[in-house]
């Protein structure tokens, strides 16, 4: 799967339900920075929200 910021319903997998960007488990470090900025760009972009409040 390509890691992009267009993919919404993927990079909301890493979000919990405050809107925060989830803590790294089972994923490497290379691939975690990938969503990490695919999600603030995301953000940027207002695709994502930044807080669901």
């Amino acid at each position: 799967m390509i890691i992009n910021f267009k993919n919404i319903k993927f990079l909301k997998i890493f979000l919990d339900e405050f809107g925060k960007i989830k803590r790294r488990k089972k994923i490497k470090l290379s691939l975690y920075k990938k969503i990490i900025k695919s999600i603030k760009i995301a953000r940027f972009l207002s695709l994502l929200p930044y807080n669901d409040k």
